[in-house]
């Protein structure tokens, strides 16, 4: 049965050959299977395309007329597939792959998840699907970091700081780290900012931020995320915002900015209070 079930997941013949267009192809081909129609699907596909459902012990190799026999089931809401994650590489030579992790469903109740690996290529200037090998992953599908993990990995760092963990504090950061302070002058490389915040760490005299609330964003291979913070501060409510990266599997903050709030009715005496200081 599970052979049998495994979820197609790209496009159909096109021009334009990029990973965004192939990205948008996949998603429509999903809406179309479905809603189980093999017709419009079967567009998607070279004639002898074969597809492939790789087990613990064995292969299986199923013809294309064996694949869109299931395809009722998905029109009956019987099954039913929900992309996970879509990694997409094109070539200029006319070579494509997508690997499409999914979760599936049976009458609406979680079944497994698993990863289909597409092989796209170009025949009389068609770009269609070469072949298909999917398998199911034994465990569930492998953990993909959320907003409540990110968190986790931002409190720290912020909490590093409050503690005087300067090791931690800086390891946090990739190599081409950014830091923008509250002072017009603070814009900080990773040793600059490590340079100029060294003394409070050795004298235990840093600074202790809680967060009133965050938001997060991933990209679609959640190798980049950003952000959007309140803080709790000594200068009252500041925002922040930034970017982390996975470095070698790990994320590292690359960027962070840091803004005190101040409400518009007050900017009149704010500038003011700027240009007075500044001329003094």
């Amino acid at each position: 049965m599970r052979k049998l079930v495994l979820v197609i997941g790209l496009f159909g013949s096109f021009g334009a050959f990029s990973a965004e267009n192939i990205t948008e192809m996949m998603r429509s081909f999903y809406g179309a299977l479905n809603k189980g129609d093999s017709t419009d699907m079967i567009a998607y596909f070279h004639p002898n395309c074969r597809v492939k459902h790789v087990g613990d012990k064995d292969v299986w190799d199923l013809p294309l007329s064996e694949f869109f026999g299931v395809c009722p089931k998905f029109k009956s809401d019987y099954f039913s597939e929900e992309i996970n994650q879509l990694n997409v590489s094109e070539f200029e030579s006319g070579l494509a792959y997508a690997d499409v992790f999914f979760d599936f469903y049976i009458e609406g109740t979680y079944s497994h998840s698993g990863i289909d690996h597409f092989c796209l290529t170009r025949r009389a200037g068609e770009l269609k699907i070469e072949s298909v090998y999917s398998s199911d992953f034994s465990d569930g599908f492998p953990k993909k970091d959320n907003k409540t993990s990110m968190n986790v990995y931002l409190n720290k760092w912020h909490h590093d700081v409050a503690i005087f963990d300067y090791k931690s504090y800086f390891d946090f950061m990739s190599d081409g780290f950014i830091y923008l302070g509250t002072d017009p002058t603070e814009r900080w490389t990773k040793t600059t900012f490590s340079e100029f915040c060294k003394p409070y760490f050795e004298r235990e005299s840093t600074w202790d931020f809680k967060t009133n609330w965050r938001n997060w964003y991933f990209s679609d291979d959640q190798s980049i995320a950003w952000f959007e913070e309140s803080l709790e501060t000594q200068m009252e409510e500041c925002r922040g915002s930034g970017v982390l990266k996975k470095v070698n599997g790990a994320w590292k903050i690359a960027h962070y900015n840091l803004a005190v709030v101040i409400e518009n009715s007050k900017m009149k005496k704010f500038i003011k209070l700027r240009r007075k200081k500044s001329r003094a």
